[in-house]
């Protein structure tokens, strides 16, 4: 690898002209996976909102399955499109996103203040710990509560602290659950997607707690514990024990708590990208892998300096993930082409790139896509799939 890093000229994240074969409903919502669009990009969405193919029903469809409803109900209420324009461009049934907005952040609220608790006698009880993603996001680049959706805790751990973990754990009204069989239900884990995955997906999944919840919204309090990063079939390696030792001090839940380094926090939010690109599942199985996965990696991204960038490059060096990282920021520099320095996907730029195109499925056996990226996000859960080439 390169010594050094520069830092790109100009952070943001405009995106690229959609691709024009992708149905407008696709088109809308790629532009619309901003936490902040710009006026070029607001003016390119109101041009399709216009459309008489646009397809409403199905651009709902796909702004639930890739959890940006609340994002979307902000953009809503914050550009007035609720309202005709002069060119006549408006969201249908606008009080379905911004309600979805309102109603998101009132159940963050609420998982943060039951977090909040968790992570505080945590901390009460000398248990190291660090919060991963999920409202340690909502803290660092979203700064909005109500736009991201947040299933659980996730907690990185040291396997000795979890005995103490359990025990304040179950004072605090949680019981663990049993670990997965050799399925992984499907809608396991912080995202809540549904998929194809078997067992691999949950190998460094260390165990579950949960707690009925107080509302209809939060029929439960969910909190998953890890030890490692990587999935056990990667073959690679960075634990709890490595990451617990340089945490960064961070306010979340309304707390003072810990959360990973900035350089593992990127390689985590990468790990999480390849993972869902590329585990085992059925043959012609929709790509479960949501566009509000990249937008995370994306802001963190946009947020890096020189300094950073260096610091990651050499984290994937020393840990031998320079595949994983390249496929994610691959994939996120096509949605988010200013997030990633051109120079730093250079650097982790491998000389063989068909770990692009490639996937596993459920028997074990190596696929390549026919479908080409983004396209694949938008497969339909019946219909044209991916297809697959001899393995």
């Amino acid at each position: 690898m390169k010594s050094t890093i520069n830092a790109p000229e100009h952070h943001g994240s405009d995106q690229p002209a959609a691709d024009a074969s992708l149905p407008p409903h696709a088109r809308l919502l790629l532009l619309l996976a901003e936490s902040a669009p710009d006026t070029a990009c607001r003016a390119r969405a109101r041009a399709l909102m216009t459309q008489d193919d646009l397809d409403w029903g199905a651009f709902l469809h796909e702004a639930g399955r890739h959890r940006l409803l609340p994002l979307l109900g902000r953009h809503v209420d914050r550009f007035g499109w609720e309202r005709a324009g002069a060119d006549g461009a408006a969201i249908p049934e606008p009080w379905l996103f911004t309600n979805s907005l309102v109603g998101n952040r009132i159940r963050n609220q609420t998982l943060s203040d039951e977090f909040g608790r968790v992570l505080r006698e945590l901390a009460t009880d000398g248990v190291p710990h660090a919060v991963r993603r999920g409202f340690a996001l909502v803290n660092s680049v979203y700064h909005d509560i109500g736009i991201r959706l947040i299933g659980d805790l996730d907690l990185f751990l040291n396997p000795a602290d979890i005995p103490r973990a359990q025990r304040v754990l179950e004072r605090l009204g949680y019981t663990r659950e049993a670990p997965p069989g050799p399925q992984v239900p499907a809608n396991s884990g912080e995202s809540g997607e549904s998929g194809e995955q078997s067992g691999p997906s949950a190998e460094h999944l260390q165990m579950t707690f949960l707690k009925p919840g107080v509302r209809p919204s939060t029929a439960e309090f969910h909190i998953d514990v890890y030890h490692q990063v990587f999935e056990e079939r990667t073959g690679l390696s960075l634990p709890a024990t490595t990451l617990l030792s340089r945490l960064d001090p961070a306010f979340v839940c309304g707390t003072e708590t810990s959360v990973l380094g900035r350089a593992d926090g990127l390689l985590d939010l990468c790990a999480l990208l390849h993972e869902k690109a590329t585990a085992p599942r059925r043959t012609g199985a929709p790509l479960a892998l949501p566009l509000s996965k990249f937008l995370d990696a994306a802001l963190v991204a946009e947020s890096f300096t020189a300094d950073a960038w260096q610091e990651f490059t050499d984290r994937v060096r020393e840990v031998g993930a320079g595949h994983i990282a390249h496929h994610a920021l691959h994939f996120t520099s096509v949605l988010y082409p200013s997030a990633v320095p051109a120079e730093v996907l250079r650097t982790l730029r491998p000389d063989d790139l068909d770990h692009l195109e490639e996937y596993t499925s459920i028997e074990g056996r190596q696929r390549r896509w026919t479908v080409a990226f983004p396209a694949r996000l938008f497969i339909p859960d019946s219909g044209p799939h991916s297809g697959d080439a001899a393995p």
